[in-house]
């Protein structure tokens, strides 16, 4: 499974790419990405489980995901889509908060799915839109999280998705 990963500097937001090639079809990587009970089980950095996964796959639709952390603490994160087109394109920003309705992080997430012989190549481009001065450490760990949450999407799918 390839990896690349590029920090794009940007004095104004922070941004991260993350390329990944998933060895499924790219209406596959799509399902697991838009079906809630499939997302649920891959969202998020190694040795988090979500308690939550609610979402509305449409333009405007929500997205509500509480995750716990392996020491128990729960994180949730509340987004909405804001365009969706099968299968190749998804974007969507998420909020997380700290539990009490103050925003921590506001990050738009841009997914694009190409399918390449079988395979699927997955671009995605993430932005910090905004974050909380406590919370850059957060920021600067996401290249890291998104890659263990690629690493549990590519372990799902040989899994199966039953």
């Amino acid at each position: 499974m390839a990896i690349h990963n590029e920090r794009i500097t940007n004095p104004a937001k922070q941004q991260v790419l993350v390329t990944r090639i998933f060895e499924a079809p790219v209406d596959l990587v799509f399902s697991m990405w838009t079906n809630p009970e499939h997302h649920k089980r891959w969202w998020g950095p190694k040795n988090n489980t979500n308690l939550v996964c609610e979402m509305d796959v449409r333009p405007g639709g929500p997205i509500i995901i509480i995750m716990q952390t392996g020491d128990g603490r729960t994180i949730p994160v509340t987004g909405i889509f804001n365009e969706v087109s099968p299968p190749n394109r998804l974007v969507f920003t998420t909020m997380e908060n700290d539990g009490h309705g103050n925003t921590l992080m506001e990050v738009s997430h841009t997914v694009t799915l190409t399918e390449e012989n079988g395979k699927t190549r997955l671009i995605m481009t993430i932005v910090v839109l905004q974050s909380s001065p406590g919370f850059v450490t957060s920021c600067q760990g996401m290249e890291l999280g998104w890659n263990q949450s690629f690493d549990r999407l590519a372990e799902q799918m040989i899994l199966g998705t039953n």
